[in-house]
């Protein structure tokens, strides 16, 4: 029985996985291909932004459920937190592909209630697996090491010890269980249909406490880690780091194109940039479990933000001068639109290397955690 339980888990995965990457090529084909026949093609003309921009989101949910099936898979070192990383991805990968899921599986017969309300057993799996996989990695947290802090007020001793007691392999699925019967109660209660538990308030109250617990746990880790649990805590930096780079260049993109008052483009930008920062977090948190190499993830962090704040400086410089020749700073005075940006790249691109080592010198300046100091 001991050994079923982790086969059991990886059926899960792979099967949420497999299900999310046929359902997105389902809708995809409703949507322009009319070619497989896995469900009945959408009349209406979609425009190509629009399929662009549900390819990428398709894609997304694909890199997901593989990343989660390969995650479940794993056997040896750190397979616990594997699995709980996997089951976490699997279950992005099967809510992300909802459109296309609701679809494929159009027909549940009498069974329409309980096909709705999978949908929040499936997310509260997943949060199942994101608080055992932060209890677990890079080496799993001990109840007996976590003695409350003597300067941790008394009224917050309850909650401390709450979030020890879900380090042991069951409580987190005990309380996934209650949580989701109580939401059911709640709806039937309401007289509401059960496939809209998952839009109670209750729910965005426990979404909220597992982030906590989340965040409670990684940092319960960062200050135990060894040599080894160092170089795995720093892949969720390089994870952090991507994203929030994509975001920097965002923000920057979304300035330049505003002062430029320039039409939108066909291609969806916006939305496909940040599927590209989710892809990147999703595969740098998944090389924090799977990557055994000898990659230095400190550096990879220094050289994604210092990339990412050349690239977001880059971007504000050349609003900055689109600005200043379109006379909205000099007056009476005015360029044709796109030279503040053609100046602004050949600037960025003559001093690229010194401005790269400037950055990643500064970087490494900042503050660090002591594992990260640690010789490994």
């Amino acid at each position: 029985m001991k050994n079923a339980a982790p086969w059991a888990l990886r059926v899960l995965v792979t099967l949420l996985a497999v299900v999310a990457a046929v359902a997105q090529v389902a809708y995809l084909d409703a949507l322009a291909w009319h070619r497989l026949g896995l469900a009945p093609p959408m009349s209406a003309q979609m425009r190509p932004p629009f399929l662009t921009l549900m390819t990428a989101h398709a894609v997304v949910s694909i890199v997901s459920g593989g990343l989660a099936v390969a995650l479940a898979l794993r056997e040896g070192p750190r397979e616990g937190a594997a699995r709980g990383l996997g089951l976490a991805l699997g279950a992005w990968s099967y809510l992300t592909a909802y459109s296309g899921v609701t679809l494929l599986l159009r027909n549940p017969g009498g069974a329409r209630d309980l096909f709705d309300a999978h949908f929040l057993v499936v997310e509260i799996a997943g949060l199942v697996g994101l608080i055992r996989f932060t209890s677990l990695f890079p080496v799993p947290l001990s109840e007996t090491s976590l003695e409350p802090p003597p300067t941790l007020a008394a009224a917050l001793r309850p909650a401390h010890s709450a979030t020890v007691w879900l380090l042991r392999p069951a409580a987190p699925w005990i309380v996934g269980g209650l949580v989701l019967v109580g939401v059911w109660l709640r709806s039937w209660a309401r007289d509401a249909p059960i496939g809209d538990a998952s839009l109670d308030p209750v729910m965005d109250v426990v979404r909220f406490a597992a982030a906590g617990v989340v965040v409670l746990n990684l940092r319960r880790s960062w200050g135990r880690a060894a040599a080894e649990g160092a170089e795995r805590l720093a892949w969720l930096l390089v994870a952090l780091a991507f994203l929030i780079g994509t975001l920097l260049v965002f923000i920057g993109a979304n300035v330049l194109v505003a002062v430029a008052e320039w039409p939108e483009p066909a291609l969806p930008w916006r939305p496909l940039l940040l599927d590209l920062g989710l892809v990147g977090f999703l595969i740098g948190m998944a090389m924090a479990v799977l990557y055994d190499g000898s990659l230095e993830p400190t550096g990879t962090v220094r050289r994604i933000a210092s990339l990412s704040t050349m690239a977001a400086l880059g971007l504000f410089l050349a609003a900055a001068l689109e600005a200043l020749f379109s006379g909205s700073v000099l007056a009476g005075f005015s360029l044709r639109t796109g030279v503040g940006t053609i100046i602004a790249f050949v600037i960025v691109l003559s001093t690229h290397r010194g401005l790269m080592r400037t950055l990643e010198r500064g970087f490494s300046m900042l503050p660090t955690p002591d594992f990260v100091q640690r010789p490994v």
